[in-house]
């Protein structure tokens, strides 16, 4: 067994790639998702990268891959962007490249990553959609069915999560809001927005994205005190696309979080981003 390593983020969009010897990244690409024959797609992108880098599969140690999906045990019970169902991916590529395959979560290996740090943690991806991981003395925690501190799927009101604070939630949320109200917006003069529109425009003082944002996020962080409450982990970190409103997203969050929370607990916008998933990568590696 080698000391390479492949680090594969498969998303419904694209698929990122990293190669890594201990914790030195060598080599990192991304190319499209498609829409069928994943398997095919991996084969072709990590054989071709074995050999333009002169090596064979008894020099790579394992293949760590994070699925946009419900992932238990290995076994992708659902991602439905990938159109995939009670599939073992790992076997599956496994007996294709003859390199040990190991399967999760995406958002759960990003936790892994980011536990380096930390010995419990609450892991939240403000993104397309809305993830989370769980890491409790240094263990991930996966629950029965592969869906632990899924978060986004808890109504709020009469909505959940991921229906207003991810990025297309937050987006629709808006949409509707300006349909039903005459509130003078400069949101107004754009014939489409997304998420980054809605924050910039509430930066710069329009009332309508500050209102909005401020009652969906305010909301979101009395939610992560009940997470907190039920798990105490040492810290909250903010992930995705839209934990790059830095600052300002993370103070109505926490202003949310101060009114419900029975304990002080640090929130902070992730450092590592995306990049945790290689780290995660990494560290499983590493204990193989």
């Amino acid at each position: 067994m080698g000391n390479y390593a492949f680090s594969v983020d498969l998303g419904g969009t694209t698929t990122n790639f990293s190669v890594f010897v201990s914790d030195e990244i060598i080599s990192e690409w991304t190319v499209p998702t498609p829409k069928d024959n994943l398997l095919d797609m991996l084969e072709n992108e990590i054989k071709s990268k074995i050999t333009r880098l002169n090596l064979g599969s008894a020099d790579f140690k394992a293949i760590v891959i994070g699925i946009a999906g419900i992932v238990k045990d290995g076994i992708v019970i659902k991602a439905v962007n990938l159109n995939l169902s009670e599939c073992d991916f790992a076997d599956l590529l496994q007996s294709r490249l003859n390199i040990n395959v190991i399967v999760l979560n995406d958002v759960n290996l990003q936790a892994i990553g980011e536990s380096l740090n930390y010995r419990s943690l609450f892991l939240v991806t403000l993104g397309t959609g809305i993830g989370a991981g769980l890491i409790i003395n240094s263990q991930l925690v996966e629950g029965h069915s592969g869906m632990a501190g899924e978060i986004g799927h808890i109504y709020l009101d009469s909505k959940t999560p991921e229906e207003n604070a991810s990025a297309g939630g937050l987006v629709k949320t808006a949409e509707n809001y300006l349909k039903t109200n005459d509130d003078s917006s400069s949101l107004r003069s754009l014939e489409v927005f997304t998420a980054e529109d809605i924050f910039n425009h509430a930066k710069a003082g329009d009332e309508v994205a500050l209102k909005i944002i401020e009652d969906i996020y305010f909301r979101f962080g009395k939610l992560l005190a009940v997470i907190c409450s039920a798990f105490d982990p040492e810290v909250i970190i903010i992930s995705g696309g839209i934990s790059n409103a830095g600052d300002f997203l993370l103070n109505i969050i926490k202003e949310g979080f101060a009114e419900a929370a029975f304990s002080n607990v640090e929130i902070r916008i992730s450092e590592m981003k995306e990049r945790a998933a290689v780290y995660g990568a990494m560290n499983i590696v590493d204990s193989i």
